[in-house]
This record gives structure tokens, C-alpha cells and sequence, in this order.
């Protein structure tokens, strides 16, 4: 699909209908959602992207992720963004409209999955790895001896890491 003036209004309505529905998705997901399923190309979409942030219509946050590739951006729409999205939801075909939904719907899943415990590593001093474990707003790092305890320790919470979340959690609590 060339990119068309028209083109790019509309990746912009289904990018604001997105964000709408789904208030802190990251960049990533919702560039992989838009190309994947909404019938525009990485083109189109980054124009539309940059528009509707030099536009103020849409707000990004910066969330540290700590794995080497960087931070990831985290969207919501800014009030002007909310206002645009009420005046134009009237004029979206409902055939659009279903299919954002359901775009929607699979976005909230996929960060709904995003909680789950997972673990990034980084070299530390004295030859050792840093094992940073996550899950939801929980973060830990412990040292490993080398990269195979690391292996280890990274499986077991993958595994375990919202039990225990919820144990340390719990404890500090007492």
C-alpha cells in the first residue's frame, strides 16, 4: 500500500484507537499490531507515529527496561488526543471499528502477559553476571558466579517468580 495523505489519516485514527483502548501500551506492540494486522507498512505507520506526538495528541513515557537494545516507550493519548478520538469514533466504518476492537483486545492480552516474570542479564564486576529478575513492578538482581548459574536461576523464576513476588511482597508487608 503507497503511502497517500489519506493513507497516513487513517493509520493515525487507528493509532489513536489503539492508544485509546489500550493506555500504556508500548511502542513496540503497538508498531507490531499496526503492521501485522491493520493493512499499513512501517512507513506509513512512523509517519502517522510522529505526527500524532509532534501533534500533542499523544504522550509517550520512557520505561527502563535494562536489556541492552534500550528503553521501551510507553503511549497514552493527551487530552487533545482524547477529544480528537471522541469527535472522530462517529466516522470510523463499523467494519473498522470491529476489527480495531479486536486489535485492541489482543494488545490488552499481550500486556496483560507482559507481568510475567522474566529475567535480563549484564556483565558485573569480578567476572561475575548480573541476574536482574522481573515480574510486574517487582525488579531484583543478584550475582551469579557465571553464565550457567545465571541459566539456572533464570529458568527456576520464570517458573516461580510470581509466587515468590507475592511472598516477598507479603512479607515486607508483615
Amino acid at each position: 500500500m503507497p503511502m497517500t495523505d489519506q493513507s497516513v489519516a487513517d493509520a493515525k485514527i487507528h493509532i489513536l484507537a489503539l492508544v485509546g483502548s489500550v493506555p500504556g501500551v508500548s511502542y513496540p506492540m503497538l508498531m507490531d499490531k499496526c503492521l501485522s494486522s491493520l493493512y499499513m507498512d512501517f512507513f506509513t505507520f512512523s509517519r502517522a507515529y510522529e505526527e500524532l506526538i509532534a501533534g500533542n495528541l499523544m504522550d509517550k513515557s520512557i520505561k527502563t527496561t535494562g536489556q541492552t537494545v534500550g528503553d521501551t516507550e510507553c503511549l497514552t493519548l493527551s487530552e487533545g488526543g482524547k477529544a480528537v478520538l471522541t469527535d472522530l469514533k462517529a466516522t470510523i466504518n463499523p467494519e473498522v471499528k470491529l476489527h480495531l476492537e479486536r486489535a485492541a483486545e489482543d494488545l490488552i492480552a499481550k500486556k496483560k502477559a507482559d507481568n510475567s516474570p522474566y529475567t535480563l542479564t549484564e556483565p558485573a564486576e569480578d567476572n561475575k553476571i548480573a541476574l536482574i529478575l522481573k515480574c510486574g513492578d517487582f525488579e531484583a538482581k543478584i550475582f551469579c558466579e557465571d553464565m550457567r548459574q545465571a541459566d539456572e536461576l533464570s529458568k527456576k523464576w520464570k517458573i516461580r517468580g510470581k509466587d515468590l513476588t507475592q511472598d516477598f511482597k507479603s512479607k515486607l508487608e508483615d
